[in-house]
């Protein structure tokens, strides 16, 4: 009969993707990741194959905490900009309030891979596909009510909401937190009707 393992696995990835967040996909070690999760080396190589199986699994796991996020932004009744700032603002608020505003791992990764490596690009690509097509639903939405300008493209748009948000979560992990907002604000507000820009 089997050992049972004497530590919850989701727990391990849990602080993976903490320690891969933080200290990104080349510095991070099998120790930093064991010293997260308070396990030994032994109980870490008996439960997973590789650092880099483990680095899959936290980016998927983390990836996928992205479908809730989507859902709400699809069906909530909020005006379209005061969704798009919800998003922009919301996640960069939460990032600017963790004193070590680590950020996301997504865009961390990306960030430092590129498409170097395929078996990231299959949990990337499919995610940033779902992200695009749910800001081009919004924008789309926003024109239809008035609160988005109609000289917009929203594909192009859509591709320019998650290219901002990724590009203001490096600058948040140095700018100051009311800064940051500002920024999510005003892009936000370039994107509005008069009639959108008092929706958030």
């Amino acid at each position: 009969m089997g050992r049972r393992k004497a530590f919850d696995e989701q727990a391990v990835i849990d602080s993976a993707i903490a320690v891969f967040s933080e200290h990104g996909y080349a510095g991070t070690d099998v120790g930093l990741v064991c010293e997260r999760a308070n396990i030994g080396r032994s109980s870490f190589y008996n439960t997973f194959d590789s650092l880099d199986a483990v680095f899959l699994r936290a980016l998927r796991d983390y990836t996928a905490t992205g479908i809730p996020a989507r859902e709400h932004l699809l069906t909530s009744s909020l005006p379209a900009p005061a969704l798009l700032f919800e998003r922009l603002g919301g996640e960069l608020e939460k990032q600017c309030a963790d004193e070590r505003r680590i950020g996301c791992l997504s865009a961390n990764t990306a960030a430092e891979l590129g498409r170097e490596v395929d078996a990231v690009c299959t949990i990337l690509d499919p995610d940033r596909a779902a992200w695009l097509e749910t800001y081009r639903t919004l924008i789309t939405r926003g024109q239809a009510d008035g609160h988005i300008r109609d000289d917009l493209d929203p594909k192009s748009t859509g591709e320019l909401v998650q290219s901002v948000l990724a590009g203001l979560r490096v600058s948040a992990r140095v700018m100051p937190a009311e800064d940051v907002d500002a920024q999510a604000r005003t892009f936000v507000a370039a994107l509005c009707t008069p009639a959108g820009a008092e929706t958030f």
